[in-house]
């Protein structure tokens, strides 16, 4: 078996702790000794499945994990994960691991419970361990947050409106006399 095979065969068999806390080390290492950029591409690629299945990972809900069985609550379980994901701002890579790694127990970062004190506990009640716990479709889109985010989107989308339009009047005023120039130019 090439090297290469068994250092990508090593990292998937390492547990999802050992692979957040070893990723970057194990890689370098065990990829690091291959002189050609085809290896090095390997390694990348290799990399890039294991971050994958990192993802696969914190993405699935406890039933999907332990069962093997996904419903549409699980779905609302990926919600969860995904709002948060979208709300929380990450140091480094690590960072987002070890968040994503301790989202699966429901904890979150203190800055994150902070700063989206709300939307952390919108995200609490979609990342609940029991399935028939978790809101509905319906209770999701009757939230004070997703109304909050909806609010918040249509006082940027008016924003913007308004900007446009200050644009173009300033842009059909800039016409305007380009053309004044224009038949001044002619008459003369």
């Amino acid at each position: 078996m090439p090297p290469l095979q068994v250092s990508f065969l090593f990292l998937v068999s390492l547990s999802w702790m050992d692979v957040f806390t070893g990723l970057s080390n194990a890689s370098h290492t065990q990829f690091s000794n291959f002189g050609s950029s085809h290896s090095s591409n390997s390694a990348q690629h290799q990399s890039v499945s294991v971050n994958e299945q990192l993802e696969e990972k914190w993405y699935a809900s406890p039933e999907e994990i332990n069962e093997g069985v996904c419903i549409i609550l699980s779905n609302i379980y990926s919600l969860g994960v995904l709002l948060f994901e979208l709300l929380c701002q990450f140091e480094s890579e690590r960072a987002h691991a070890a968040a994503m790694l301790d989202l699966c127990h429901r904890i979150f970062p203190p800055t994150f419970l902070s700063e989206n004190l709300k939307e952390a506990g919108f995200c609490l009640r979609l990342l609940h361990p029991e399935p028939s716990l978790r809101p509905t479709t319906r209770d999701i889109l009757q939230s004070e947050v997703l109304n909050r985010f909806q609010e918040v989107f249509a006082e940027e989308l008016s924003s913007s409106i308004n900007r446009d339009d200050t644009e173009s009047e300033l842009l059909l005023h800039f016409l305007g006399l380009s053309k004044e120039k224009k038949h001044k130019h002619a008459s003369k």
